[in-house]
């Protein structure tokens, strides 16, 4: 007697797809670069479509994925699998990294007619982090030049 189970995949398959965003995710604590571009291939549309249900589309939303994959870099030696699985745990980062940017948001007035000498300086240190954390990663990448690095 042969058993067939239905269409919907188990959680054994489930794992099995898991798995290799895990490896990936190792891979990147032990800072393997090739590792993180692949991560961040795999991942990044994740993140882009999380960051463009929360914020409008633009510059924001790009500086949120640079953001969301630099800490990634960073925190990969802290995954644990036993907490979460790996889609789950870059998208708490993004959520942070969203929450971070709504909150800037908040304080920072539009920039349209605001004279030079007005503007508040987190306004200003903020373009300054974004314009950094996006060349890091683009470095992390080995995605240089003229080319959107992300």
């Amino acid at each position: 007697m042969t058993v067939r189970w239905g269409s919907t995949p188990s959680l054994l398959e489930d794992r099995a797809a898991e798995e290799p965003l895990t490896h990936l995710l190792r891979r990147v604590a032990a800072s393997d670069r090739t590792a993180f571009v692949l991560l961040y291939d795999a991942m990044s549309s994740q993140v882009r479509q999380q960051a463009l249900a929360a914020l409008p589309a633009g510059n924001a939303v790009d500086a949120v994925v640079a953001a969301t994959f630099l800490q990634v870099w960073w925190l990969a030696p802290l995954y644990n699998p036993h907490d979460s699985d790996v889609p789950a745990w870059i998208s708490a980062i993004a959520s942070g990294r969203i929450a971070d940017r709504q909150r800037n948001a908040v304080f920072t007035p539009p920039a349209v007619d605001v004279p030079a000498q007005q503007r508040l300086p987190w306004s200003v240190l903020s373009g300054a982090y974004d314009e950094t954390v996006a060349v890091v990663l683009a470095g992390l990448l080995g995605r240089r030049g003229s080319q959107k690095p992300f």
